[in-house]
């Protein structure tokens, strides 16, 4: 019995043996005298532990030995040959219903199908995993940086969208590498997109006052007086509930965020574990807040009046989830629709434009510049760590720079 190390003999066409290389098992010539050489290698799935064979072919057995080496070497490192026709696309719709939708929120998710759709099949779905290089991928990004709006044809995607673009990309590419179906991440060879940091012009608090006044009386006017007086996230003040509102102590408390997802809206829990708190209240905000109660109770009056003909237990009911800010029918507010009347409400008021995010902003600034501790601001916000309010709001604003200018000269005696 031949042992592992011995030669085999291989029988040539001409019925003479040739000795087979160490290391070439697997390797030998059909016998149907078309002169084919045949490589085949045993292999186990990793995946589902099958045992497989894979065969390459060629014209003599130097040529099979080096497909055979080349193919063994990628197993080696993990890409398997069954994988190898797997597109882009079909990896992404796989990634984002196993992996991406597992511990993130819904409206997260949808963002990323987003993504998906909008942007990273059309350019790069038909590729194969195995074929995908840095090359597509860069010029992919440099096409949305110029050109990749989809709302505003031919007009340029923000940075920081192509910075999103480029992140689930790689997210799902650095997963099909821990499943062994390509054996580099290609983001990782590309020149990736920048971290975008918004700037923003806080107002002053002359402009503050503008803006407020300006919308005095509106339905959005308690809104707007709640975000310049907590700082709170669009989502966190459109999930807040009565219960959660102490007028008589003047604290808000923040237990759930609303967010617009497919069909309809949900709560969600805040964003991090600190979102979760208790905010005093300016009297202002407190004032404004019980006069909205009173009104909403007005709104409910007339909802039900509508309906006065129809049977109490057939009638709509006006928020049942008694959420503080509802729509005029008692329904959950569409976030977007808040910031499409911020924007119009800005630009009647002829202010500078900013995001309703930048209220949030506006809110730490503002207490920045009054001297407030940078500890107590980031409670406010919410912010998992103070490092975090440190650095969103590192840029000092012209107001406070000069304060510390006018500190050194109170100390200067050249006398």
């Amino acid at each position: 019995m031949a042992t592992r190390n011995q030669q085999k003999d291989i029988e040539k066409p001409d019925g003479k043996k040739e000795k087979r290389a160490y290391g070439e098992g697997g390797i030998y010539q059909r016998k149907d005298g078309s002169g084919t050489w045949i490589g085949k290698t045993r292999y186990e799935d990793p995946d589902t532990g099958a045992r497989k064979e894979h065969f390459v072919y060629g014209k003599s057995r130097k040529e099979v030995a080096a497909k055979k080496k080349a193919f063994e070497d990628d197993l080696k490192k993990g890409a398997l040959p069954n994988k190898g026709k797997i597109i882009l696309s079909q990896w992404l719709d796989t990634w984002l219903e196993t992996y991406a939708k597992i511990g993130v929120r819904q409206n997260t998710y949808e963002g990323y199908k987003r993504i998906v759709e909008g942007h990273l099949k059309p350019t790069l779905g038909d590729i194969t995993l195995k074929n995908l290089r840095p090359h597509h991928v860069q010029k992919m990004l440099n096409e949305k940086h110029s050109s990749g709006n989809l709302r505003e044809k031919g007009q340029p995607l923000s940075p920081r969208q192509v910075e999103y673009i480029y992140a689930i990309l790689h997210m799902a590419l650095e997963r099909a590498l821990k499943n062994n179906l390509v054996v580099r991440n290609v983001c990782d060879a590309v020149d990736k997109p920048k971290k975008v940091k918004n700037e923003f012009i806080p107002w002053t608090i002359e402009q503050t006052n503008d803006f407020l006044s300006s919308v005095k009386g509106s339905r959005l006017f308690p809104l707007y007086m709640v975000a310049w007086g907590t700082g709170l996230r669009r989502a966190e003040i459109l999930g807040l509930q009565w219960s959660d509102i102490d007028l008589a102590k003047g604290n808000l408390t923040v237990r759930r965020a609303l967010v617009r997802v497919k069909g309809g809206y949900k709560f969600q829990e805040p964003k991090t574990a600190k979102s979760r708190r208790i905010v005093p209240l300016p009297t202002a905000v407190i004032s404004a807040l019980k006069k909205w109660k009173s009104r909403q109770a007005n709104e409910k009056i007339q909802w039900n009046a509508k309906f006065i003909d129809i049977e109490p237990e057939k009638r709509p009911v006006y928020n049942p989830l008694n959420m503080v800010f509802c729509n005029e029918a008692g329904e959950p507010t569409n976030p977007e629709f808040i910031s499409r009347s911020f924007k119009r409400d800005l630009k009647k008021a002829s202010l500078p434009g900013i995001r309703f995010h930048d209220l949030r902003h506006g809110h730490a600034t503002m207490l920045l510049e009054l001297g407030e501790d940078l500890k107590v601001i980031s409670e406010r916000l919410g912010h998992s760590t103070i490092t975090l309010t440190a650095d969103t709001y590192s840029h000092v604003s012209e107001k406070m720079q000069r304060g510390a200018s006018d500190k050194l000269d109170n100390v200067l005696n050249l006398n």
